[in-house]
This record gives structure tokens, C-alpha cells and sequence, in this order.
């Protein structure tokens, strides 16, 4: 058996009693309803971003007529596109993962973007060696000179390639540090709400961030949830506005990320903005309050 087929194994026969979420959290008679949802065990890399997703779902299940109880599943780490598959499944009912036009069509998107579109805010890392090969970089024709890389499983990837960025891929993100490292990629482009924790896991592999140019386009993080879990999709939608409206939703999000935003200079970059071909018409992107308004002026269009 592989080691994946394990963990699936180990999934099946810890949740195996939960097998009809409907029949978990259907009546509002019973006085406590578990929400299955994964926990990636076994690396700290991205602990405070998993930290980040808990706390916002536990606000939104505190502002549910219902009294919901997290119930954790381990997993491995996962492609989205495998997370999303178990979610199907299921294996566990509910999951944040980035929005695209193919994933709104097996599942149900809750559409309040989580990460307020910073996904697509996006600052690179580069090999320390060549810390300042975007100082002169000011047009697009430019940047696309050099390679980009970007993971298998992205939409990320897509939007540069329509874009006729080089773009390199790698199945994992420390596969892609590596490629940075031994210099098979120039740059590495990050959210700018996750660069800095990575910064200070792979400082040793003698990465930095680049100071000089950033990039933008429309990208949305949901929770999401079976096509048919309605009962679910609900309370969360409706939790998820009731923590806006209190200010919750925004309280817990700068004490996550107000600190990374600011340290990403953006205003004194240099921002390419880039449309985003793959991101569903249905994306709320008129609602400004669901969104951060971003300090720039746009210096490059495509």
C-alpha cells in the first residue's frame, strides 16, 4: 500500500460513523454537530496560514444558530486539486481552497474570498545572488524575460502563461525553493500574506525577497463544500457576513496579516497588474467591502 493510500485508509476508518453529513448536522434538535475538516500534519511550514483558516471558521461557527464542533482530520500535505477531491468523497465536509471557473462547477464555493484578494498580491522570492535583477525592470516585455516558477496544481501558473510569462513548474513548494536555489527559476512569486513566514523557514537555502516589483491580479480563497451540503453552506455563509457586519472577520485578519502587508512596501513598488482569465464571472468583485483596497497606482496593464 502506498503511504498515501495509508493516510486515506486512516481517514476512512476515523470518520467512517460520519459517512452522511446530512444526518451530522440536518436537525437543529441535537445539541452538538461535528464539522469534519483537515489538518495537515507532519510540517510547520504553513501552520499560521492553517491557524489563520481554524480561527476564521471557528468566528463563523460561533454565529451559527447551530452548535457546531470542529472535528479534525488529519491529512498529509495536499495538492487542492487532491483536497478537493476528498471533500467529494467525503472524507471531510468542508475545506478553503482558491477559486477557479472548474472547481465552482463539482463544488459549492462560499464566496466571501478569505484572504480579501491579497492571493493575487504577489512579491517573489529570488536567489540572494541576484537581489536587485528587477531594479531596472519596468515593463512587462521586461519581466517576461526571465523564468518564473510556479506549482503544478496552480491556477497561478495558467494566469502567467496567458500572459506569456516562462513559467517553469514543480509538483511541490520546496521543490520550487530548490529550483530557485540552484538557479533553474530567477523568481518565485508569493502572496504577500505567506512570503514572510517562508522567508524565515528557507533563509538557510540563501533566498531573499525581492524589494522591487510586484505583481496583481483578481484571486479568490473560499471555503467550500459539497455541491448538495446546503444545510452547511448556510451557516457558514450567513456566519461568515455576521462576522463582517461586527468587524470580527476584519479584527482577526489584521492580527494575522496587517503586519505582513505592511512590510511589503507595496506602494513603493513597482506593480504589474494582470487580468485573471480563469476566475469565475460569479466572483463578487463589485462588493468592495469583501475586498482589501489596495494603495497603488497600476504602472503596468495586460
Amino acid at each position: 500500500m502506498t503511504k498515501f493510500g495509508m493516510w486515506l485508509g486512516y481517514i476512512f476508518y476515523s470518520t467512517v460513523w460520519f459517512a452522511n453529513p446530512q444526518q451530522v448536522y440536518a436537525s437543529d434538535n441535537l445539541e452538538q454537530h461535528n464539522i469534519r475538516y483537515p489538518q495537515v500534519v507532519g510540517s510547520s511550514l504553513y501552520q499560521n496560514q492553517s491557524n489563520y483558516f481554524v480561527d476564521v471558521l471557528k468566528l463563523v461557527l460561533e454565529r451559527s444558530p447551530v452548535n457546531y464542533q470542529i472535528e479534525f482530520v488529519d491529512i498529509p500535505t495536499l495538492a487542492q486539486s487532491r483536497s478537493q477531491s476528498l471533500i467529494i468523497q467525503g472524507f471531510y465536509d468542508i475545506h478553503w481552497l482558491t477559486t477557479n471557473t472548474e472547481r465552482e462547477s463539482i463544488l459549492k464555493p462560499i464566496r466571501i474570498p478569505l484572504y480579501k484578494g491579497l492571493l493575487g498580491l504577489r512579491i517573489a522570492f529570488v536567489n540572494a545572488s541576484k537581489a536587485n535583477q528587477f531594479a531596472e525592470t519596468n515593463s512587462l516585455e521586461q519581466l517576461r524575460k526571465f523564468y518564473v516558477g510556479q506549482g503544478r496544481d496552480w491556477v497561478d501558473s495558467k494566469v502567467l502563461r496567458s500572459h506569456g510569462f516562462r513559467v517553469e513548474e514543480a509538483s511541490t513548494t520546496i521543490a520550487l525553493f530548490e529550483m530557485l536555489q540552484i538557479n533553474r527559476i530567477d523568481y518565485f512569486p508569493r502572496s504577500v500574506l505567506e512570503i514572510w513566514w517562508e522567508a524565515e523557514q528557507q533563509e538557510a537555502l540563501g533566498l531573499s525577497v525581492d524589494p522591487h516589483i510586484a505583481l496583481y491580479y483578481p484571486a479568490a480563497v473560499y471555503f467550500f463544500v459539497r455541491k448538495d451540503d446546503t444545510i452547511l453552506y448556510d451557516h457558514v455563509l450567513k456566519g461568515l457576513n455576521k462576522a463582517i457586519a461586527d468587524g470580527s472577520f476584519e479584527q482577526n485578519f489584521i492580527r494575522y496579516f496587517g503586519e505582513a502587508i505592511k512590510r511589503a512596501n507595496v506602494d513603493k513598488r513597482k506593480i504589474f497588474n494582470l487580468t485573471n482569465p480563469f476566475i469565475p464571472t460569479e466572483t463578487p468583485l463589485e462588493q468592495k467591502q469583501l475586498w482589501q483596497q489596495l494603495p497603488f497606482q497600476t504602472n503596468a496593464k495586460d
